[in-house]
């Protein structure tokens, strides 16, 4: 007995202590403080200007805003504000590829050939040609746009890069791009390496238009947007589309165009529709199961339809990553504990990349996870 009942009345506190910790009022009241510690913690990176912040856990939503949209103006972010979220549009592609699997449109292992205009004999190697599981897993073996000038565009860290890549980008149109696309020679068997394409994924979006004969954007509106009731998501530039900056820049970057299919960048939306981007995914849905599955595998390098995936101690976990000139965006989904981050700013440079995802983890282990 005199140990039994200290004992229980351990177990007691331990089980009152549990419960307190779990309730959902005292869940969101730390989750709300935690992103406001998150964002002023990040606005103390004196290059970063405005700074949204995300988290939806068990089907609620709690979004945060900080800083200002105009550097020496008081012009805070909102739920209202748009933000590009770039490569993370890659994600978007992905669910309709993987529908287009399901409706058996597409299938993982085709040759790409069999849905392109005209022949294509250079997508091969050596008698390996490239598949649709290649370009959704970034193995296909294409560079990371086919127009060279963009790439090394991309590659330097100078102050008029936004210029000269904005200026090459509204110049490339469809037309130019297939013409590029004629004269690729592959140097590897399809399949075999990860180098990430938005090339690739554009062919993707190509494809997706020519299986259900209809514009990508189209397909975005009817089979996501509409779906996961994002509402202020799209590819439109408007006066709500939050201005950026690059590296130590001034002057707002030109928000970043494209004449393509939209499928690796192009999107702009709010907080609240990521929010519900992350519902949509962390839902019991078949085409997002099949968009989450692992495609490819090698190294730790593990990648479904687009997604990055990642298997730790936090189960199987999703992530991507967005940037242009002038924003960058992390989000990330942990299915395992019903959650997703979302975190954006508008400022892109080499180190801002990597802040982000720090902060992501931290909110991780301060919720205890």
């Amino acid at each position: 007995m005199h140990h039994y009942q200290p004992l229980m009345k351990n177990r007691f506190y331990s089980f009152l202590l549990i419960s307190l910790l779990t309730s959902p009022s005292l869940l969101a009241q730390n989750i709300e403080e935690l992103i406001q510690k998150t964002g002023q913690s990040l606005l103390k990176n004196k290059e970063f200007n405005a700074v949204s912040i995300g988290v939806y856990k068990d089907e609620r939503s709690y979004t945060g805003h900080f800083g200002t949209l105009e550097k020496g103006k008081d012009l805070p972010p909102t739920d209202e504000t748009r933000y590009e979220v770039a490569s993370v549009t890659k994600t978007f592609t992905g669910l309709l590829t993987a529908k287009a699997v399901l409706d058996g449109k597409l299938k993982l292992d085709d040759d790409i050939r069999k849905h392109l205009d005209g022949a294509y004999p250079n997508l091969t190697f050596e008698g390996t040609p490239i598949t649709v599981r290649d370009l959704a897993t970034h193995t296909a073996g294409l560079p990371q746009s086919l127009n060279p000038a963009i790439t090394e565009a991309y590659s330097k860290l100078e102050a008029n890069t936004p210029y000269l890549i904005h200026e090459l980008e509204k110049n490339y149109s469809k037309e130019k791009f297939l013409e590029a696309l004629h004269q690729l020679e592959l140097t590897e068997k399809p399949g075999t390496n990860y180098a990430y394409s938005n090339a690739g994924a554009e062919l993707i979006g190509y494809i997706l238009s020519s299986v259900y004969n209809k514009p990508l954007v189209e397909l975005l509106g009817e089979f996501i947007l509409n779906k996961a009731e994002m509402n202020h998501t799209s590819t439109k530039i408007d006066n709500a589309v939050a201005s950026g900056y690059w590296m130590d820049n001034q002057e707002p970057s030109v928000l970043s165009s494209s004449l393509l299919w939209s499928a690796s960048t192009g999107l702009k939306s709010t907080l609240p529709d990521m929010m519900n981007y992350i519902a949509f995914n962390l839902s019991d849905n078949p085409i997002v199961e099949e968009s989450h599955r692992l495609l490819y595998e090698k190294n730790t390098r593990w990648v479904g339809y687009f997604w990055n995936i990642w298997k730790d101690k936090h189960g199987t976990s999703f992530n991507h990553h967005g940037g242009t000139t002038g924003t960058q965006n992390w989000l990330y989904l942990f299915p395992k504990y019903n959650l997703g981050i979302s975190i954006l700013v508008n400022h892109s440079g080499p180190k801002t990349t990597k802040k982000l995802n720090k902060a992501i983890k931290a909110i991780l282990k301060e919720l205890d996870y």
